[in-house]
């Protein structure tokens, strides 16, 4: 049971991203067919494709569904929400003009794989959420295999960082690779104080705490005899960090109320605020530099799309066109 505090930071429309657009690439809906068209006005050509007014007010708030809108700028964020769509429409013309293409094969095995994870009740409670059906959702992972053969294929040749890449990203950016104070601990946790006070002192009379954690606390680490693993300075709530980081290591606590019940506390093991040396972080900047490299190249990427297929917007439909 550990109380940590999160910082959400929700700017879903950043930028066109190689990972943002990845992520909400995998959910537009399917291209109108040529019947389709027919029964409504077009609203965005890209290259061959034509979008509707309907499509596209389907993939528009589909992608602003989770998204807290503010009234003041819902122009700007409308512009950059069909910027996205047609970014879409544009990787889709690139894989039908280079021959990209995926197999039945492909798509039935990422199907099964999703599947996997999922209990029938479960799968078909997650479509009714996005508000899809089987056959819809199919056809958007048929999509995104699609989507993601492309992106794979136009960005594989990028050079990796070579070492001093990775030592001047080091130099230069220090103040990333240090760390807090942290510490590894155990607990028991109680509902009653009453409760939690007679453990104490059967804890101080020598019985184990692993064992009377994995018998009394009802934390979801009990089954582990109560041990959290590592935290750092300023992860825990206000009350628990108090006195956890006030403790020597090997000493049992007193009884410590907070807002989730009666604590007992061990602290195992600690280790100072520092810094990580260049040798354990290679990996871990090199994987940065190259999904940096990945994003700027798939940017100006998408960019160069525009030049070469041709790009309409009916401005007048899309001026009429609101987020919900």
């Amino acid at each position: 049971m550990i109380h940590c505090k999160t910082n959400k930071n929700r700017d879903l429309l950043a930028s066109h991203s190689f990972t943002c657009c990845l992520c909400l690439l995998l959910f537009l809906a399917p291209n109108c067919g040529p019947s389709d068209q027919a029964k409504d006005k077009v609203a965005i050509v890209v290259g061959s494709r034509q979008i509707t007014t309907d499509q596209l007010k389907k993939d528009m708030e589909f992608i602003s569904s989770d998204m807290d809108l503010p009234d003041h700028g819902r122009n700007r964020i409308r512009k950059q929400i069909v910027e996205l769509v047609i970014d879409h429409y544009l990787i889709l013309e690139y894989g039908r003009k280079m021959g990209i293409s995926v197999s039945e094969k492909e798509v039935e095995r990422a199907i099964k794989d999703i599947k996997s994870g999922y209990t029938e009740g479960s799968f078909k409670n997650a479509l009714l959420r996005g508000y899809v059906d089987l056959e819809q959702w199919e056809e958007r992972i048929r999509e995104q295999f699609l989507v993601n053969k492309v992106i794979k294929e136009v960005t594989e040749n990028i050079t990796p960082p070579d070492y001093q890449d990775i030592k001047r990203y080091f130099e230069d950016n220090k103040d990333e690779f240090k760390f807090p104070e942290m510490l590894e601990f155990r607990q028991i946790v109680i509902r009653s104080r009453e409760e939690a006070d007679a453990l104490l002192s059967r804890l101080n009379n020598g019985e184990d705490m692993h064992e009377l954690a994995k018998k009394y606390s009802i934390g979801p680490e009990a089954e582990k005899g109560g041990t959290v693993g590592w935290v750092a300075h300023g992860d825990l709530e206000e009350s628990m960090e108090k006195v956890l980081f006030s403790m020597p290591r090997g000493k049992i606590s007193p009884v410590v109320g907070t807002p989730y019940g009666f604590h007992i506390f061990e602290v195992l093991s600690v280790r100072p605020e520092g810094g990580k040396q260049l040798p354990e972080v290679i990996g871990e900047i090199e994987s940065r530099l190259l999904i940096q490299r990945r994003e700027l190249f798939f940017k100006k990427w998408l960019s160069s799309l525009r030049s070469q297929f041709q790009i309409k917007i009916n401005q007048d439909i899309l001026n009429g066109m609101e987020i919900s």
